[in-house]
């Protein structure tokens, strides 16, 4: 152990890490100008903590529509070894206690970030629907090995806060 990382693990220092969650930390403030005009959608920067004694940040943002969290969006690189993705769970669970049905929605890149590696062992548990793929109201994971484009991390970010916004109408306007 190097500092609280395991032998062979880079940490959050190194480029590649530092370019995924600026990334989407930028993109998260460039779909929220853009989105803003949707009435009741917010996003916010923290989780707000209200029952747990832990922060949350997600790296893209929590988004809100008419004060439930709808959606997080977190960006994950790790090598094949070390373990950073197992905090992964504490933000998770931080964001379902606010609300189960909301899309927890993980990029995650790296020689770890394939169904065999570090990553995809680790999540496994957490993403039985698969990879790659939006699962609304669930757990939705990408895994590449060399990261994303901005386009594909934009495109993948706003269809997942249009389809949530969309699914909270749909289901306040529900007969029972």
């Amino acid at each position: 152990m190097n500092g609280g990382l395991q032998k062979g693990h880079k940490g959050v220092s190194d480029r590649a890490a530092k370019t995924i969650d600026s990334n989407l930390k930028s993109i998260r403030d460039e779909l929220f100008r853009e989105l803003k005009s949707i009435k009741g959608l917010d996003m916010k920067k923290r989780v707000p903590k209200i029952d747990t004694k832990t922060p949350c940040e997600p790296d893209g943002g929590a988004w809100f529509y008419n004060g439930k969290l709808v959606a997080a969006f977190e960006a994950k690189k790790q090598q094949d070894s070390g373990n950073a993705i197992e905090r992964w769970y504490k933000n998770e669970r931080r964001c379902r206690k606010l609300n189960p049905d909301m899309s927890y929605v993980t990029f995650c890149r790296g020689t770890g970030a394939h169904p065999d590696g570090s990553i995809g062992i680790v999540l496994d548990v957490a993403h039985e629907n698969g990879w790659n793929e939006y699962v609304p109201g669930d757990n939705s994971c990408w895994l590449s090995i060399e990261g994303y484009t901005k386009s594909f991390l934009k495109d993948t970010m706003r269809e997942v806060i249009l389809e949530r916004v969309e699914s909270a109408c749909k289901s306040s306007y529900s007969v029972v």
